[in-house]
């Protein structure tokens, strides 16, 4: 009888048991003929493999794989073991074909969707005593948010502990793997199959809360945020005081311990941003105040009428969601990428622990020139040569390994480096041995896992958030589009699930672009990192950086900050686009007419929260009305019905003694959240 759980084990699913290092080994070893083997079956189903230089591994039918399993002298899962499940494999082929021909097939492995919550009680006494099961039991029902996902290699997420359990092997516990330092098959392995039991038989994916009792409700905190967010629509960040900073502060603060984690964070940048307007700062974004006060107003009716469908977990954050310090630790580029915003360009550099599995990022923001000043704004890979900190580049940074001694990391996952040496080394670009969830090899599990994400202000905050490095096995229909000025490749797994590569052209990274394009059709792609989300096309990647072959080695591509081209002279973009691109497309003729809309609305509540409803003038009615009327004329209904009511309550300010301002700033309040949650769909 053949084991269908060591034929069920891919070369992936060694990997995650072992490293691609040691499935290498143990592949070339075997394809090269440097050792034999035999093979022997007792009738409980262990199987004993004596190999030619001296080593016997014993892979027993009710036990997990461990080091003890092999006679060498290895404390973890060693190349040994490894080969043995290959050779079994290989020799098994033969034996299906065999019973195949006589009509007595054997299990073989199912490549369809499983559901782990099917396996029973008395599978999981075999590994788990009763203590132990107990005390999981305790804390699985304390209150935990799991992500699952049915796939042929089914997922279980964590949030509440940070840990990801997968099950390799259908209905075996033995073979699973989780990103904690327990021994597997872990206690959260038990989490993970008591979630699935939750699910109905009908569902694929979902997410569920074990708490039992709903989250109290601070009313008093969350009142307290409205009141200070109505007195600083009234003064405005202009007349903000220091006294009222003071009360955002200690706002900030009471959050943090009522558990609001989310919010405080808000208030911090709020500060922040008044901060920046006292001391002329050119960082100061005043869009930005208004889509921190529409997120910060989301997450606060949030918590007030909670429904149950988005875990307040991710609404309010959770106490790991702190300033945590980091000692020493070797911290892997995946590479630098950058966000245009009104006032300023944000470079950001990716990193992943490669102890922890942590991913975190560095990132400043650099000051644009202001349009009055009529000065071309340099291309972004001269502004990735000035310095991050201690004297590294962002560019030497995303492509290096960097190895620090301390340091601290903010909830929103920014590594902050402490004032000791930094070290940044040259990498190999291994990425196989990337940590998942980072490392995607399935497409089709990620794309479930997008599914069940909710709108960008009621998730954790994190920079790092949506970050992922593909694995990727086939490159197909690489093109640059006219129409939507990018360069456009189709990606696949092994298992041909595909992805959408989609990179913007502009006209500060268009050196990164042609060599993005000539890279793609001249070399061989390993893997993609970047920033993935869901559209009508399917599960997109905007890259920040590619790893290519090169002969024996590998090379890293960041588009972004790309300086040289290696690439043929045909495929010279600039010749054909620069104009257009340098030109029109940094006007509103190529802006969406609702994005157009959308921006101008912004811009609008932007005038009237830096200048504040006591010192509004008749200038900014007029601007407000300007929009009132283009809205009707696209078809708006909401927000055009709050823009006339405010402009009707705003005129009454000239005309009254007693003005009753507080009916305003609930409508700036309304249209900032509507304005914030436009931006998670266009």
């Amino acid at each position: 009888m053949l084991r269908s759980d060591l034929l069920a084990l891919t070369a992936d699913d060694l990997t995650v048991l072992s490293n691609r290092g040691l499935v290498k080994r143990a592949l070339k070893e075997i394809e090269e003929g440097r050792v034999s083997s035999t093979i022997t079956e007792d009738g409980r189903g262990n199987v004993t493999v004596s190999w030619s230089d001296d080593v016997e591994c014993v892979l027993p039918a009710g036990e997990e794989l461990s080091d003890k399993h092999c006679s060498c002298s290895a404390i973890a899962i060693c190349r040994h073991l490894i080969r043995s499940i290959l050779i079994y494999q290989r020799t098994a082929v033969p034996k299906q074909e065999l019973s195949d021909s006589q009509e007595n097939s054997p299990p073989t492995p199912s490549h369809s969707a499983w559901n782990p919550g099917e396996i029973d009680d008395a599978q999981l006494a075999q590994y788990f005593n009763k203590a132990t099961v107990s005390r999981a039991l305790r804390e699985f029902n304390s209150g935990h948010v799991i992500e699952l996902i049915k796939s042929s290699k089914p997922i279980a997420r964590i949030h509440t502990l940070a840990y990801t359990v997968k099950f390799l092997v259908p209905g075996d516990i033995r073979y699973t793997y989780c990103d904690c330092s327990e021994p597997s098959p872990c206690r959260h392995t038990l989490f993970g199959v008591w979630a699935f039991r939750q699910l109905s038989s009908e569902q694929m994916s979902g997410i569920i809360s074990t708490q039992k009792e709903a989250t109290p409700i601070p009313v008093d905190v969350l009142d307290e945020i409205e009141n200070n967010l109505r007195s600083l629509l009234f003064v405005g960040i202009r007349g903000l005081s220091a006294t009222a900073i003071g009360r955002l502060r200690r706002l900030e603060q009471t959050c943090r311990n009522s558990g609001l984690i989310w919010n405080a964070e808000i208030l911090a940048e709020l500060v922040q941003e008044k901060e920046r307007y006292d001391s002329r700062d050119a960082r100061f974004s005043p869009t930005k105040v208004v889509e921190l006060i529409g997120e910060l107003c989301i997450r606060c009716d949030a918590i007030r009428n909670d429904t149950g469908v988005v875990p307040q977990l991710f609404i309010r954050g959770s106490q790991a969601d702190k300033l945590t310090e980091i000692g020493a630790a070797r911290l892997l580029g995946l590479g630098c990428g950058v966000q245009v915003q009104r006032q300023n360009v944000r470079f950001i550099a990716y990193f992943q622990d490669t102890d922890l599995g942590t991913v975190v990022a560095v990132c400043q923001d650099f000051a644009e020139s202001p349009q009055e000043a009529n000065i071309e704004p340099p291309e972004f890979w001269k502004m990735a040569e000035k310095p991050a900190f201690k004297q590294v580049s962002f560019t030497t940074l995303g492509a290096g390994e960097m190895l620090v001694k301390g340091g601290k990391r903010t909830p929103n996952y920014q590594f902050l480096p402490s004032r000791t040496q930094v070290i940044v080394n040259p990498q190999s670009f291994q990425w196989e041995s990337l940590r998942s969830p980072l490392l995607v090899e399935d497409f089709h599990s990620l794309r479930s896992h997008l599914q069940l994400q909710s709108p960008s202000s009621l998730r954790p905050r994190r920079l790092t958030e949506n970050f992922h490095v593909f694995w990727v096995h086939q490159v197909e229909n690489i093109e640059f589009s006219s129409i939507e000025q990018a360069v456009i490749a189709v990606l696949y797994d092994c298992d041909r699930n595909r992805s959408i590569l989609k990179f913007p052209y502009t006209y500060r990274n268009r050196v990164g672009t042609e060599s993005l394009l000539g890279h793609l059709l001249n070399k061989r792609l390993l893997f993609v990192a970047g920033h993935i989300y869901l559209s009508t096309e399917g599960l997109v990647i905007t890259p920040v950086s590619l790893i290519f072959q090169t002969g024996e080695s590998r090379t890293m591509l960041q588009p972004w900050i790309c300086q040289n081209l290696e690439i043929d002279g045909d495929l010279n973009l600039s010749k054909i686009e620069k104009i257009f691109l340098s030109e029109d497309l940094l006007n509103d003729s190529n802006c969406h007419p609702v994005a157009l809309f959308l921006e101008q609305l912004q811009q609008a509540m932007s005038d009237l929260t830096v200048m504040g409803l006591e010192r509004i003038d008749s200038q900014i009615l007029s601007h407000c009305q300007k929009i009132c009327d283009c809205g009707k004329a696209m078809g708006f209904v909401d927000s055009i019905k709050r823009m006339t009511q405010l402009i009707e309550i705003l005129e009454q300010k000239n005309n009254s003694l007693d003005w009753d301002w507080q009916p305003a700033t609930q409508i700036i309040l309304e249209l900032s959240l509507l304005i914030k949650l436009s931006q998670d769909i266009m």
